[in-house]
């Protein structure tokens, strides 16, 4: 934590799901976190969007963009991944 920034951080959002083919799923995020900035009362907010691809049972590879509803939050982001279960 840096110094002057809020240590009571809060974060909420609505996720969703969907497959639309076998192995393939669809996804949405939309939310908002406290900004840790104390001189600002603008809180970042968001939407994102994705797919995750199943190789197998415990194998996924994911990619998204995050797109940014205000000026606190940044314009866009590339998001990539991996998951495997085990």
């Amino acid at each position: 934590n840096k110094s002057d920034e809020r240590e009571d951080i809060w974060h909420a959002s609505l996720a969703g799901e969907v497959e639309v083919v076998k192995n393939l799923k669809v996804v949405a995020d939309i939310g908002a976190e406290r900004n840790p900035d104390k001189a600002s009362d603008t809180h970042p907010a968001f939407i994102v969007g994705g797919l995750i691809y199943s190789l197998s049972e415990s194998f996924d590879i994911d990619f998204g963009v995050k797109g940014g509803l205000n000026k606190t939050e940044a314009d866009y982001s590339i998001l990539t991944g991996i998951t495997m279960r085990f």
